[in-house]
């Protein structure tokens, strides 16, 4: 039985009643035209429902959908692999769009993507999702009992975004003409009877299901993608359908005149009217490029077959002959037909003929490139006019400027030394980082390099000319000296190293150190340094030497992860962090420094568990790996709350704060995930934040440390095996 079916499809989404010009929530995919390619992927349809606020979900909604078209069509092997690789590359978008957020505040998805090849429909979902297929009067619904949407669901119904491992489901069978495939968003579908849907659309025709299904809709927010199959199976009777009577619902009152699709303002609506740069970036110029490249490759495969053929007619030996016995032939005049050194010279002709085409081939494909480069690079320059536009409103510009770098990026990736690109990444991003707060570092060099295998420098702490840093892939603290310039560094040594023996017994493992600042009962600055034995190693930077100090209630430790220091003008106090007891324990200088029993500073109510740092100023500010920072005064937590921040922390690694509450007036925070430090208010308020020209520089930051009450301000960094440091502009200096 040979298969000739086609599709008709429709795309229709509805804002409270009213039909939106754009469809991101769904996509419909024809295979690329491949010279090389040999297996049927079929056609794709997807649509997507996406949680959260309004504000972006569109790009996100574009974004997805894209990443599954390409994903499939570029996955080898079968279909069902296809749709699980691009179910995979989905998720793995919506984790990276949700890291740092806690659970409930990200973007979760559900999704069905469908594949029609011949007479035969593949459907894959994960997350809430649901399709319908109207077939020979039943109406087939996947999954067949739609369970309640619960976008907090665990295991085989979890949301894409909400877990690493993705559960997909797969469904198939098999389709006729005059079906009708249904893929919409599932909050809406599961609120209309199967019924309803398969009234509306069967034996309509498409644009008529889409008017009928609006209707259906009527002021709900929904999403449809249509397909009607069309075409025949060649040996099978085909039905007739009734043709006496119109099929269109009885709910709803017959159309006139069709109304012109109208949209509701968003926000990436610009507030001024737009002007002819902006109307020329909306033109789906890249499409049309491909369809052109695609017509181009299909010419040059039907060359290539004409081509191949003619050579196995003109050759001797034709496939399909049986090789005869030799034997002496008489001799024959010569007869007309193609001569032996004609067909020697086509033998020869055809491998420059395929030459040629190929290199024609790529030249176009070239040709095609520079001008989708082209056509990335007006969309781009419209997003930043929309920017502009939009300058009082700054999230708005902000979406606009985000997604003109991302245009520009693609288009650099063709067009590598385009000035006219170069030079409007560099005004998008100076737009971009002026209403993030940015402080752009240029010409950031390290001070110093970790050089040692398995080095993984991080706590950095500096007094006056001294900078130390504790390196716990090596087990060792390094002392560096600064020159007089303060630019450079005169001398590097390790003062402390794991198995180093002090006082007549060997080091630990290093855990974490902090600085004891010099006035009260302490006559010059020391570094204390704690191991994993349970003594507290004291540096005199002065003397050079390093010393043991008992500690005391050894038995309270479970797992000590952070140290840190608070001089209340009379003594210091040392603290530590143990996230095994969940407490921070408090110690007490006594005649033999801190050798009595601590005291737990925290209450029993805070949950240390994923505490990754703390800093002390007076308050105790702790901060998480998941971007949460509590903030504690007599161990019980205080009103705080991180605010004004453009991205929400990503993989936050440092916190830090003088030791002393009048040393430094901010808090600042290593943002890891997002390559950025952070300087904020000690109550939460944004204030700027910092980042390097070369991201790469911030692409793992362990370490950070402020001189804030000198001349001029300075900010050491530690990140991946390299130490910075650069001076700190006041705050009304302009981006550089």
């Amino acid at each position: 039985m040979a298969v000739k079916l086609g599709a008709e499809v429709g795309q229709l989404r509805v804002v409270n009643g009213v039909r939106q010009e754009r469809v991101a929530c769904l996509g419909s995919f024809e295979q690329p035209a491949s010279l090389f390619r040999r297996r049927d992927q079929g056609r794709l349809f997807v649509v997507v429902e996406l949680t959260g606020d309004e504000l972006g979900r569109d790009i996100l909604y574009e974004d997805l959908v894209q990443l599954a078209g390409s994903t499939y069509y570029n996955t080898p092997g079968s279909i069902t692999a296809g749709l699980r690789a691009a179910l995979h590359e989905m998720n793995t978008r919506l984790l990276r769009e949700n890291r740092g957020l806690s659970p409930g505040e990200g973007r979760l998805a559900g999704v069905s993507c469908t594949v029609l090849r011949g007479d035969d429909l593949y459907i894959a979902q994960a997350g809430p999702a649901l399709a319908f297929l109207a077939s020979q009067g039943q109406m087939l619904t996947f999954p067949d009992s739609p369970p309640p949407i619960d976008w907090l669901a665990e295991g085989p119904m979890a949301p894409l975004g909400s877990q690493r491992a993705v559960e997909v489901r797969f469904f198939h069978c098999t389709v006729q003409p005059g079906d009708v495939l249904i893929l919409t968003q599932p909050t809406w579908g599961q609120q209309i009877p199967p019924g309803q849907i398969s009234e509306a659309v069967t034996y309509t025709g498409t644009v008529q299901a889409l008017n009928n299904l609006q209707d259906l809709a009527g002021q709900s927010d929904a999403a449809f993608l249509v397909v009607e199959i069309t075409g025949t199976l060649e040996g099978v009777p085909q039905a007739t359908p009734p043709v006496a009577r119109s099929r269109r619902p009885q709910y709803a009152s017959p159309r006139a005149v069709e109304t012109k699709p109208q949209e509701v303002p968003t926000a990436r609506k610009p507030v001024a009217q737009r002007g002819i740069t902006a109307r020329l970036g909306e033109l789906n110029l890249t499409a049309k490029l491909r369809a052109v490249g695609r017509g181009l490759l299909a010419a040059v495969a039907l060359a290539l077959d004409l081509l191949r053929r003619l050579l196995v007619r003109l050759l001797p030996g034709r496939e399909g002959k049986a090789p005869q016995k030799a034997r002496v032939a008489p001799e024959r005049k010569a007869t007309s037909g193609v001569s032996s050194p004609l067909v020697i010279w086509m033998a020869a002709a055809i491998p420059i003929i395929i030459i040629l085409l190929v290199v024609g081939v790529y030249l176009q494909q070239g040709s095609s490139r520079q001008a989708e480069s082209g056509a990335l690079i007006t969309q781009a320059q419209s997003e930043y006019e929309q920017g502009q536009v939009n300058e009082g409103n700054a999230p708005v510009a902000r979406e606009h400027y985000k997604r003109a770098l991302a245009l520009l990026g693609q288009a650099l990736e063709t067009r590598k030394n385009d000035q006219q690109a170069q030079e409007l990444q560099r005004k998008v991003q100076e737009a971009l980082d002026k209403i993030d707060g940015v402080y752009r570092l240029y010409d950031l060099t390290p001070l110093y390099t970790y050089k040692e295998p398995n080095s993984t420098p991080g706590r950095v702490i500096a007094d006056a000319q001294h900078i130390f840093v504790l390196d716990k892939g090596t087990g060792r603290v390094y002392h560096h000296v600064l020159n007089e310039l303060g630019k450079d560094l005169q001398e590097t040594t390790v003062i402390a190293q794991k198995g180093q023996s002090v006082d007549g017994a060997a080091t630990g493992d290093l855990i974490d150190m902090a600085w004891r600042p010099d006035g009260g009962d302490h006559h010059r600055g020391s570094l204390l340094i704690l191991d994993g034995n349970g003594r507290l190693l004291e540096y005199d930077p002065i003397f050079n030497t390093v010393s043991a100090r008992p500690l005391g209630g050894l038995s309270q430790w479970r797992s000590p992860q952070v140290v840190g220091t608070y001089f209340d003008q009379t003594k210091t106090n040392f603290y530590i962090l143990d996230t095994g007891l969940n407490q921070i324990l408090k110690y007490v200088p006594g005649e033999n420094l801190y050798d009595e029993t601590p005291v737990s500073y925290t209450a029993e109510e805070v949950d240390l568990s994923g505490a990754v740092d703390m800093a002390i100023d007076g308050y105790v500010y702790v901060l998480y790996a998941d971007g949460r920072v509590l903030k504690l005064y007599t161990g019980r937590p205080e009103d705080f709350t991180l605010s004004g921040l453009a991205d929400p922390l990503a993989g936050p690694s440092a916190i830090f704060t003088a030791n002393h509450s009048a040393a430094v007036k901010y808090l600042y925070i290593a943002d890891t995930g997002n390559r950025r430090i952070l300087r904020l208010n000690k109550d939460g308020s944004f204030v700027r934040q910092f980042r390097a020209a070369d991201e790469q520089a911030f692409a793992q930051i362990r370490g950070v440390f402020v001189e804030e009450a000198i001349s001029q301000p300075r900010l050491f960094v530690v990140s991946e095996n390299r130490l910075y440091a650069f001076s700190i502009p006041p705050e009304s200096s302009p981006e550089q």
